[in-house]
């Protein structure tokens, strides 16, 4: 633990970065393969409804989304909040933060399941259920909505591993589970014919293995002697935890409400096929986009850290190379995927080169801009980790603010085409805002610094 705690605050900061974020890359790219597996397996195993499958993943999506989203909101105030209690050596903050993480995780995950049986298909009609999708989604979404506990307390316990800087640990897991779920995908529905529901309930089980395996981690792994006593609510740590939490929601969740506007103006200038490939395109997306999440997992611990025991140069060094690890790896992947798009569609769509088509064009025209999306995601992650609860928050809706009325005008104008194009426009301005925000941040990190070394000095002389 010694040498964990030296590696983040004056460790090479390169090496520091990789060692968090490596085994963090690679254990989200287990986990978003299943997804993906989930895609291929429904495409090739409904047989005449795969379209229909894959239209009602797509529709089930933003629910799902919203769910990760919840856990992801717990888990990144929560991570916030702990590390700058390692940073600054202080156990008590340590221990009220690991508690009340848990206490948020549960109560958010009985919310969400009450919430979500209640207003399961008027959700789904929101966002954009046909009648030929709704039995599929609906068949899906029920086993997902069981099981979101265990999803929302495996994302939260999962970065309180990250916290401690054991990003191996939680790549093992995901290693584990995403082999698993796989397993279990094939024999729920090609061997049981499942469909659906069989994809949904492998999802659950493996959650359900995620927690069985963070839960090892805390008593027998962790050097932090984590008890139960520490779930107990402490307001000041509940409520810091909630505002970077929720600000965190609001950074991914909003995305929903652009979800809702391109499914209906999919629907109006297109149908559920179109609705099917805008699925796909999320699912390609979001693996191409594993770098620099990783890299933002990676990051928070380290910066929340040496922002906590302010040591502000080596923030603003960490912040930049973040930025351009993360603008590398995805102009990379960006590119290769648009060498292969064409093969990979093929996969989800093996009998439909029409559609495969449609789907190549459209992927092209809304992922031109992917790799400045880079500055958006360590942009507002440098704000969470620092704990600038508002400027998070601005962040964290701008691009949707952006996206809203760019979504809406130009397919007025393109038509279909139009829905994809609104990407890359709405990708360029939330960029540029955000750059604005980080330059100013920084800039008044380094004031912060030049005031300590003065005042250090003034104390020496003293």
């Amino acid at each position: 633990m010694a040498d964990k705690h030296e590696m983040m605050g004056s460790g090479n900061i390169k090496k520091a970065l990789a060692w968090l974020a490596a085994p963090a890359i690679i254990g989200l790219i287990a986990q978003t393969l299943y997804g993906l597996v989930d895609s291929v397996f429904i495409g090739r195993g409904l047989g005449e409804d795969s379209i229909l499958g894959l239209a009602a993943l797509a529709v089930a999506f933003p629910l799902t989304f919203l769910l990760i989203c919840v856990g992801s909101g717990v888990a990144v105030g929560g991570s916030s909040f702990i590390s700058r209690g390692f940073g600054a050596s202080d156990k008590s903050r340590v221990q009220k933060g690991i508690g009340n993480m848990i206490l948020m995780a549960l109560a958010a995950g009985v919310f969400c399941t009450i919430f979500g049986f209640l207003f399961l298909d008027p959700l789904l009609t929101l966002f954009g259920a046909t009648e030929a999708t709704m039995p599929f989604a609906r068949e899906y979404m029920f086993w997902i909505i069981l099981g979101c506990t265990f999803q929302i307390m495996a994302i939260t316990l999962n970065m309180v591993v990250m916290a401690q800087g054991n990003s191996v640990y939680s790549m093992t897991m995901y290693i584990i589970s995403s082999f698993v779920n796989i397993v279990l995908d094939y024999i729920f529905i090609f061997e049981f014919g499942w469909g659906m529901q069989g994809a949904a309930a492998a999802t659950v089980l493996c959650q359900m293995l995620n927690i069985v395996i963070l839960v090892f981690y805390l008593y027998r792994v962790s050097k932090l002697n984590f008890s139960l006593k520490w779930i107990k609510y402490d307001r000041p740590a509940f409520s810091e935890i909630g505002k970077i939490g929720v600000s965190e929601f609001l950074r991914e969740g909003s995305f929903i409400f652009t979800f809702i506007i391109i499914v209906w103006n999919l629907n109006y200038y297109g149908n559920d096929t179109h609705i099917a490939i805008y699925g796909l395109l999320n699912r390609i997306f979001g693996f191409v986009f594993i770098p620099a999440i990783g890299i933002v997992q990676g990051m928070i611990p380290l910066a929340g850290y040496n922002y906590g025991a302010k040591n502000y140069a080596r923030v603003r060094e960490i912040v930049k190379v973040s930025l351009i690890w993360a603008t590398v790896i995805l102009f990379v992947l960006t590119a290769l995927t648009y060498l292969f798009t064409n093969a990979i569609f093929t996969l989800f769509i093996p009998d439909n080169p029409e559609l495969v088509r449609e789907a190549v064009i459209a992927y092209w025209i809304a992922n031109i801009m992917v790799p400045i999306i880079s500055i958006q995601v360590i942009g507002s992650a440098f704000m969470q980790a620092i704990g600038k609860a508002k400027a998070s928050f601005v962040l964290a809706v701008a691009r949707q603010i952006i996206m809203l009325p760019v979504m809406i005008i130009v397919p007025l104008f393109l038509g279909l085409t139009g829905v994809w194009a609104a990407y890359p426009i709405a990708d360029i301005l939330a960029s540029a805002l955000t750059m604005l925000f980080v330059v100013t941040q920084l800039n008044s990190l380094k004031r912060e610094e030049k005031l300590q070394e003065k005042y250090n000095r003034e104390s020496v002389s003293t």
